[in-house]
Formats: structure tokens, C-alpha cells, sequence
């Protein structure tokens, strides 16, 4: 808008001069036109803009109206009264951690952390990233309820997504929160990309990086941790128990069961036999008279 101002001024500053040197006659109004080939060439900017890859040019009125939008990458024309506002249609990234100041620029933005209450009723607060992109046909429309992107950055996605995460938290308790955060996040993200698609806003990524409760939750948490552990090593203690006593009861039973088998087997024929066979063995033999007491020396 300005390139074009200045070249009317301009021009109407060349039209001036050759007038005035009309009327005196003719001389000095080549001078005129310099002027008027400056207000040419400030038109060129006024009337021509270029948009990079990633880029959506929305068209906008003197009057303040919404003319349309170019999504294109390249040069385009506009007419010069015309101004234009852009907004990047690339991967944007929404980054709430610790205690960072608030910046936005277009479609970005840092700020700090958020605080959550989960369904516990426990307080945390959270680090949380945001990648997402923006359909370009949403533009004109994003335009018209919040103006430039960095205003809507602003007003618009941070606010809902402190708000999200507030509201998504709700649902999970101190323990899930604690130890699954991926469901938390798969929440966060499921509850954002419903919402924001109705406005031509794509989430291509969330990422809950940390999840911070006050050390007496966290120390409490450890505890039953704890408890937990010493209680399934109990367990398994108990069980390791069972079956060593299972073992050795299976293994006296086989001992049992040998014994019986072996004194069943030794009956008065055989251990006859086996006497009769060490008799025969003997390399010198001694006999007496059963039941007698008689001691025999021999030579």
C-alpha cells in the first residue's frame, strides 16, 4: 500500500510539473516525467507479490474486505490499493516448558509450562510440544475472525491447547499419569485433532515431555512401589518354597517306593539263594551246625 501512495504522489507531483511548464511556454517539461517513470516504477511492488513454498496470501481490501487468497508459490498480481497478509502453511511448532517466557511468531510459539488437575485431584504440571500445519482454503476464513496468524497463534491455539490439556487430564488418575503417559498423550492428541480439523487445522504431532507432581505425591508413589515389589517377592518366594517342598516329597516317595519294591522282592527262597551262592564263593569255608555254639580252629 505505501509503494503505491508514494507513486501517486509522485505522480501526480510529474503531472504538476508538465502543466506548469505547459503554461509557460513548454520549456522544462521533460522534467516532468521523471517523476512520473519513479511513480511506474513504484507501482511494480504494489501491484506484484511473490509467495515462497509453504505460504498462503490472503487479499485484502483498501476498505478492509477479504478479496481472496493465493496458495501458489511464485509471483502474483493484486491490484495496487490491495494489500497482502500471509500465513505459513508449513509444520508449526506449539512448545508450553518450565518457565519460558511467551514469544509467538506467525504460526509458532513458546510459553510456560501447564498446570493440570488429573481425577485425583492431584496437581501436575506439564512440558508439552504441538506440531501442526494449516490447510491453506482455511486461511481467509482464520483472517476474518482473528486477523494476522500471529494473533491467532495467540488467542486462539495457545489458549485451546492449555485448555485441552487442563480438560484431558481429568480423565486419567495420579497412578496413569504417572506411569503411562503415552495414554495421556494419545488423549491430548485424539481430543486436539477432533477439534481443530473443523477449522483446516491438521496436528501432525503431540509430545507430553514431562509430567511434574509435588514431591510428596511422587515420594508416596515411590512407596507403594516399593511395597508392591517387596509384596510380589514374597510371593515368589512363597512359591519357590512350594516347590522345593514338592521336590523333596516327590523324591522320598521314590525312595519309598524303591524300598518297598526291594523288600518285596527279598523273599525267604531268595535270600536262601544268595546263601547258597556265597557259600559256593568262599575261598575257605567254615561250617557249623545251626544253633550250635561250637568253636572250631581250623589248620
Amino acid at each position: 500500500m505505501i509503494w503505491f501512495i508514494l507513486a501517486v504522489i509522485l505522480l501526480l507531483i510529474g503531472v504538476g510539473m508538465i502543466a506548469v511548464a505547459l503554461a509557460n511556454g513548454g520549456d522544462g517539461a521533460g522534467f516532468g516525467f521523471i517523476p512520473i517513470i519513479v511513480a511506474a516504477l513504484l507501482m511494480i511492488p504494489a501491484c506484484l507479490y511473490s509467495l515462497d513454498v509453504g505460504e498462503v496470501a490472503v487479499i485484502r481490501n483498501m476498505g478492509g474486505s477479504v478479496a481472496g487468497h493465493a496458495e501458489n508459490a511464485g509471483f502474483h498480481a493484486k491490484a495496487p490499493w490491495q494489500s497482502v497478509i500471509k500465513y505459513d502453511t508449513r509444520n508449526n511448532l506449539i512448545n508450553f516448558f518450565k518457565d519460558t517466557d511467551y514469544k509467538y511468531d506467525g504460526g509458532s510459539a513458546e510459553g510456560k509450562e501447564i498446570t493440570v488437575n488429573d481425577r485425583s485431584g492431584a496437581s501436575a504440571n506439564i512440558d508439552i510440544q504441538v506440531n501442526y500445519s494449516l490447510e491453506p482454503s482455511a486461511a481467509e476464513m482464520l483472517y476474518s475472525e482473528y486477523g494476522k496468524q500471529t494473533t491467532f497463534t495467540q488467542n486462539y491455539i495457545g489458549n485451546d491447547l492449555r485448555s485441552m490439556a487442563r480438560e484431558t487430564s481429568g480423565k486419567f488418575d495420579t497412578i496413569t499419569m504417572l506411569t503411562d503417559r503415552g495414554k495421556y498423550t494419545k488423549a491430548v492428541q485424539d481430543a486436539l485433532t477432533s477439534k481443530w480439523k473443523s477449522i483446516g487445522l491438521t496436528v501432525e504431532q503431540v509430545s507430553v515431555q514431562d509430567i511434574r507432581y509435588p514431591k510428596s505425591i511422587t515420594d508416596s508413589y515411590a512407596q507403594a512401589q516399593a511395597a508392591e515389589v517387596a509384596k510380589q517377592k514374597a510371593k515368589n518366594e512363597q512359591e519357590t518354597a512350594k516347590v522345593e517342598a514338592e521336590t523333596k516329597r516327590i523324591k522320598a516317595q521314590g525312595e519309598a517306593d524303591a524300598n518297598k519294591v526291594l523288600n518285596d522282592s527279598l523273599t525267604d527262597n531268595v535270600l536262601r539263594q544268595h546263601y547258597i551262592d556265597a557259600l559256593k564263593n568262599a575261598d575257605q569255608l567254615i561250617v557249623t551246625p545251626e544253633g550250635s555254639n561250637t568253636l572250631i580252629q581250623p589248620k
